[in-house]
């Protein structure tokens, strides 16, 4: 199916909601962060106006996903990887590293707590520095 416009608003608004529930941020937040306007985000969330894409790309920047998960279907990816908070991604990416990482990966997902999240990047990290170790 084409994503047409009614689509992507539709999308967006659900990319930008999911994003901000996951990041525990508000609208304000997310525009602050991302250096937009609350009125421009509010507009996209409400699904009034079709987003530009430099500040669609400070939106990405601002959650550190890449554009196309602002603007697609997010019942098209796995549920375990729609609206990652930067630290999950990094979890994510070394996911491929060992088991012990891609448990750590499923448990992060699971907590939404940013001290917990916190705590297990820094036992990635560590993980990560004794696998170089064995090299």
């Amino acid at each position: 199916m084409s994503n047409t416009g009614d689509e992507m608003l539709l999308y967006l608004a659900k990319n930008i909601n999911g994003f901000l529930s996951a990041n525990n941020c508000t609208e304000a937040e997310a525009a602050r962060g991302a250096g937009l306007n609350l009125t421009t985000i509010n507009n996209w969330v409400c699904k009034k106006a079709y987003p530009r894409w430099k500040n669609l790309i400070k939106l990405a920047d601002y959650f550190g996903c890449p554009i196309y998960e602002l603007i697609e279907d997010p019942e098209r990816r796995d549920k375990s990887q729609r609206f990652l908070t930067q630290g999950q991604r990094s979890l994510l990416a070394a996911d491929q590293e060992s088991p012990e990482i891609h448990n750590l990966f499923m448990e992060i997902c699971k907590i939404g707590n940013e001290q917990d999240e916190e705590t297990l990047i820094r036992l990635l990290e560590y993980i990560r520095a004794l696998n170089q170790n064995k090299e």
